[in-house]
């Protein structure tokens, strides 16, 4: 079957009506084989009937009189009848009289009176010779059925003739009327082949053949029709999704200068004023101006950054870089944060110094979004960062002893302005991009994230990078973006 799923539907239907018209035509041989062998028997076996009342007409007086010669000559009558193998006349008491034996040995003769029947290749009758009332004697013929196969090969030449014929008519009935299914497939084959090709919605399948046939041609027609009609709303929505982005990357640009810009301006006096005033109140209104500013300088910062991870703008340069000493520089900057709150801070590696061919700017936001998270979300105890590293991979851990994520928000994290808190009050300050831009970065370093957490008892934060550049990290690189530095 499986070589014939590989004809096309043309052959298919050929083989179809070839094996169809074969096994009747078979099978109508073998039928008649069968009646015409009981016909034959039947004829045969009136024939010897006949022919037996004939022979023991002429047989009374022979076994009247015991005269054997004249028996003889009566019996030498079937000669002409090929059929007959064995004529014999048997007395009274069924001892053999007289007999004929046409082509036969003498050993086939039956010493006594056989009984009537048959086998597969002789049919025996068995016929009485009456005289005055009394029987005389009995006749005996047997008949050879072998003349039915040379009937047989006859017919089987003249079948086979017949078969052939009537599959070379059929063969051509075939061709003919099967283009009347083929021919609209054959259609519809093309233009579907042609649309997967071309992607040209506009063709159309011409409705022809069989009801079935135009109904599918039909549906098909009106599948293209609504694939085109969706086809030109998403091209308007595509075009008006790239003019959105297109707004959003100005307005972005826009943004930029005109929040930075100013922001420099309040960040500096703010400087300027906490280190001229002397007025203690004052002093410490210009440090909540400064640290209003950089918080919207930070917050922005990150907007800015997550709009080029999306827009696929960040490109990823590996090179190698010592991820401790990588580590504890963005430390050190985020130490004042971690006194300001009485935290103890430190950094602990496995190894004085760890090589991996990572972009020293993404491990260094990676780094620093990850520690931050974790000072801010811990009023006291510890902030630890854990390096470790083997042959393959580099291991970052920051375990805080904060406020913790309950099992139920630990999907959600990671998501876009999304934090654990958000659900009941906003007691801490962000945008709720800090994790999203950190499972970003690690993505783009072909790396893992997991995260291990306990309300009130604390989390960590666990970030898994391959060592060594890979192939697949390699092809991450834009060729018309910026770089997370410029970001």
């Amino acid at each position: 079957m499986k070589l014939v799923d590989r004809c096309s539907l043309k052959a298919q239907l050929l083989l179809i009506v070839l094996w169809t018209c074969t096994v009747i035509l078979l099978l109508n041989g073998v039928l008649f084989a069968f009646y015409d062998l009981a016909q034959f028997r039947r004829e045969k076996a009136r024939e010897l009937e006949v022919l037996g009342r004939l022979l023991t007409e002429h047989s009374v007086a022979p076994l009247v009189f015991q005269d054997a010669q004249a028996a003889s000559e009566v019996l030498e009558g079937v000669r002409s009848i090929p059929a007959v193998q064995i004529a014999a006349l048997y007395t009274a008491d069924g001892r053999l009289f007289a007999w004929y034996l046409g082509g036969l040995p003498a050993t086939a003769l039956p010493a006594r009176l056989p009984t009537s029947g048959s086998d597969r290749e002789t049919l025996r009758h068995v016929e009485p010779v009456h005289w005055e009332g009394q029987t005389q004697g009995y006749l005996y013929l047997q008949a050879s059925l072998l003349g039915w196969q040379d009937r047989m090969v006859r017919y089987a030449s003249v079948g086979g003739s017949v078969i052939l014929l009537s599959l070379g008519i059929s063969m051509i009935l075939v061709a003919l009327l099967q283009r009347r299914i083929t021919r609209p497939l054959d259609h519809l084959r093309r233009v579907a082949r042609s649309v997967a090709e071309t992607h040209d919605y506009s063709v159309r399948v011409p409705v022809e053949g069989p009801v079935e046939l135009r109904e599918l041609a039909a549906t098909f027609n009106e599948m293209l029709t609504r694939v085109q009609e969706h086809q030109a709303v998403l091209v308007a929505a595509k075009e008006a999704a790239e003019e959105m982005a297109r707004l959003k990357s100005t307005f972005l640009a826009n943004m930029n200068h005109e929040i930075r810009t100013p922001l420099a301006g309040i960040l500096g006096y703010a400087q300027i004023l906490e280190e001229e005033l002397n007025d203690p109140m004052h002093c410490e209104m210009a440090q909540v101006i400064k640290q209003s500013g950089q918080r919207l300088l930070d917050t922005l910062d990150a907007l800015l950054y997550m709009s080029c991870l999306e827009a696929g703008t960040v490109r990823v340069r590996h090179q190698d870089l010592d991820v401790v000493a990588a580590t504890r520089a963005v430390v050190d900057e985020l130490a004042p944060l971690a006194r300001d709150k009485k935290l103890e801070l430190t950094v602990q590696s496995s190894e004085p110094a760890l090589i991996a061919c990572v972009d020293e700017g993404l491990w260094e936001r990676l780094v620093k979004n990850l520690v931050h998270n974790a000072i801010k979300f811990t009023e006291a105890g510890s902030v630890t960062v854990l390096l470790e590293g083997d042959a393959e991979t580099v291991q970052l851990q920051v375990a805080d002893t904060g406020i913790g994520i309950p099992e139920e928000l630990q999907s959600v994290i990671f998501e876009e302005f999304k934090q654990a808190s958000s659900g009941l009050s906003r007691d801490y300050e962000g945008s709720g991009l800090g994790l999203t831009i950190v499972q970003r970065i690690v993505r783009m370093l072909s790396g893992q994230i997991y995260v291990e957490s306990q309300p009130g008892i604390g989390s960590i934060f666990t970030v898994i990078i391959p060592r060594c550049r890979s192939d697949a990290a390699a092809t991450r690189a834009t060729t018309n973006g910026v770089s997370h530095q410029q970001a």
